[in-house]
């Protein structure tokens, strides 16, 4: 009857520990997925597909943006082509169009042939196709 009540004991313990580590790697599984399904609804990755988009700018000006899933791009129809730099954020992506040149965060908002990049309420460019 002791040796049971021991052994009833430890499985008791070992259950509970066992049960703890669980819900502690299933909490530590959520945590590191959930920023990259956030990431991946990213409006961005509805642009990032190698073809190209007509960009128009604020001032007018028309180039030619291409976004690949790699993270990288291709930007023709200025005085220079360039080879800018992408990463997606939850409502858009963050652009560096060169080396020298800062890193600009825009929200893509859908559009009827395309999307418009918007960044504190104004319209700094448009992507169609």
């Amino acid at each position: 009857m002791k040796d049971t009540l021991i052994n009833y004991r430890r499985s008791d313990q070992v259950n509970r520990f066992v049960l703890l580590i669980s819900v502690f790697t299933t909490f530590v599984m959520g945590i590191s997925v959930a920023p990259i399904m956030a990431e991946q609804m990213s409006p961005a990755y509805n642009i990032t597909d190698g073809r190209p988009w007509k960009m128009t700018m604020d001032d007018g000006r028309v180039t030619t943006l291409v976004l690949f899933e790699n993270g990288k791009g291709k930007m023709t129809g200025g005085p220079v082509e360039l080879s800018p730099k992408w990463r997606a954020t939850p409502d858009g992506l963050c652009l560096k169009p060169g080396t020298l040149l800062p890193e600009r965060c825009v929200q893509l908002v859908r559009s009827n042939n395309g999307y418009i990049g918007m960044r504190a309420g104004e319209q700094l460019f448009k992507l169609e196709r």
